[in-house]
């Protein structure tokens, strides 16, 4: 009996241990050699490979649309993901309209590729250095070779240039292809939902476009045009864009309407446009963040901003629960900020948060939670990092079981604000 407790004690004493997520990041976290972009070195990608296995969708995520080393670690990561596993198609959280009609129209030239990307990829990135050599040398030059790394988005936000200067006419084509356009109580009732969209779009670039009257106009037209599909059966990309207008519509934040439609823009890429092919997500940590039903954290305010995202709401089909690896970024110190926006101080971490647990020495590391979750049954313990943005989640947020919101981290010592490109 004396020896059963013992050795009893020593599993409780072992299983302590392994949930030790400190002990666990302290120990696996591999470094990373370099964020060069141009190195076609990948030995020190290899864990990553290992760690995302036979996954279909890769989500890359960030703490800030103005992180520059996160831009270069994420093109070094789509280089090796297109050249080594297989991935043939780079989905941003852009707009799924003018990224999916648009780039399907596009003739594949590296120019007018360029030109493509320069309008309708979200300015963050396309006007950053950082993401320069991706945008302007390899996507278009991969178009010369015979592993073409195709562009595609998701985004229910509808406001790039192919939108704003093609999507009433060919919405106004299709509804009348398919007579919806008789649908409407007349035909002025018709052109006046048809300018309610314009305005939609037009808002960003030009607020007083979008009248406060041309809401319920707005609102009316596409229910009837989202029943009418839903009656008709209709399969193809429209249903889709209806609904992201109706996402864009919910201005409220955060955006549990936008996640939801990013979520099933994505699937209907991944089952109809993309099918069988292997797709890198590109989209913020806050999107792509996924098992919030396993978190501990309750509350109203702990479900909008960790909860109701793009990620859980993508992974609540098993297939692609599956299939997906969501990997978060983080970093330790150094600066942040947005283009036309001033930098501002990265939060330095709690004593005791994740990013005290990285070895010093490590500029760049990758971890993987995902042994740590299997061998655990997925632990809920909570614990600190800064996450999804660059500072702690505020204080009346319960605690957060990060292991559970992201496969795997990307870590990042010194981060800087990105710089416009030249």
């Amino acid at each position: 009996m004396k020896f059963l407790s013992t050795v009893a004690g020593l599993l409780l004493c072992a299983t302590a241990f392994g949930q030790d997520v400190r002990s666990y990041v302290a120990a696996n976290t591999v470094p990373i050699a370099t964020l060069d972009a141009t190195s076609d070195d990948y030995a020190d990608l290899a864990p990553f490979g290992q760690a995302i296995g036979e996954a279909r969708v890769v989500m890359l995520g960030e703490q800030d649309h103005g992180d520059g080393p996160t831009f270069q670690a994420k093109t070094r990561l789509i280089k090796y993901l297109h050249e080594r596993k297989g991935f043939t198609v780079l989905a941003f959280e852009g707009d799924f309209y003018s990224l999916t009609a648009g780039w399907d129209k596009l003739a594949k030239q590296p120019d007018s590729i360029r030109h493509f990307l320069r309008q309708n990829i979200y300015y963050n990135w396309v006007g950053s250095a950082d993401c320069r050599y991706l945008l302007e040398q390899y996507i278009p030059q991969s178009f010369q070779t015979g592993s073409p790394l195709q562009v595609s988005g998701f985004d229910s936000q509808l406001y790039a240039t192919y939108s704003l200067t093609h999507l009433r006419r060919d919405l106004d084509g299709y509804l009348v292809s398919q007579g919806m356009d008789r649908k409407f109580p007349s035909a002025a009732a018709y052109q006046t939902f048809l300018a309610a969209v314009q305005g939609l779009l037009d808002k960003e670039s030009k607020p007083a476009a979008y009248r406060p009257d041309m809401r319920k106009a707005l609102d009316n037209g596409l229910q009837l045009i989202s029943q009418a599909q839903l009656a008709a059966h209709d399969a193809s990309a429209w249903p889709r864009v209806i609904a992201s207008l109706q996402a864009y519509i919910v201005r409220s934040y955060p955006l549990p309407a936008r996640d939801k439609a990013m979520a099933d823009n994505l699937k209907f890429l991944m089952t109809t446009q993309h099918r069988g092919a292997k797709v890198i997500v590109w989209a913020a940590n806050a999107h792509i963040m996924r098992y919030p039903d396993q978190q501990p954290g309750k509350g109203r305010v702990f479900n909008l901003v960790i909860r109701q995202k793009m990620g859980e709401y993508f992974v609540q089909d098993p297939q692609w629960a599956r299939q997906t690896y969501v990997l978060g970024f983080a970093s330790y110190q150094g600066t942040a900020g947005r283009l036309g926006t001033a930098p501002y101080p990265v939060a330095l971490p709690e004593k005791d948060g994740l990013e005290t647990w990285i070895p010093a020495r490590m500029a760049y590391g990758f971890l993987d939670f995902t042994p740590y979750n299997k061998q655990f049954n997925n632990p809920t313990a909570p614990f600190s990092m800064k996450s999804p943005g660059h500072a702690l989640p505020p204080a009346h947020i319960s605690p957060v079981a990060w292991n559970l919101a992201y496969d795997g981290l990307f870590f990042i010592r010194e981060m800087q604000a990105t710089k416009k490109r030249e």
